[in-house]
């Protein structure tokens, strides 16, 4: 038995990893959720603007597309909060 878990106890040994766990699959939830959106905005903006996406990294100008990106993120936040 570790010197914590004598001071502490077993249940809150497992309290403890109850509510890490809780945090884990909360920040797991999170990080899809965006990264779900990040590649939804980028398949979106590749066929709306595909010669504006093709030059951009053709002249490994990766910036326009990142701005683009933050453009048309803001747009669709706008209106999910005016649709709730």
């Amino acid at each position: 038995m570790t010197p914590l878990m004598r001071t502490t106890g077993p249940a809150a040994g497992r309290s403890i990893r109850r509510v890490l766990g809780r945090i884990g699959v909360g920040i797991t939830a999170v990080v899809a959720v965006v990264t779900t959106l990040v590649s939804a905005a980028t398949v979106w903006l590749v066929l709306t603007r595909p010669l504006a996406v093709a030059d951009a990294f053709g002249k490994k100008q990766v910036a326009e597309v990142v701005q683009a990106l933050a453009g048309l993120m803001v747009s669709l936040l706008r209106g999910l909060v005016s649709y709730l």
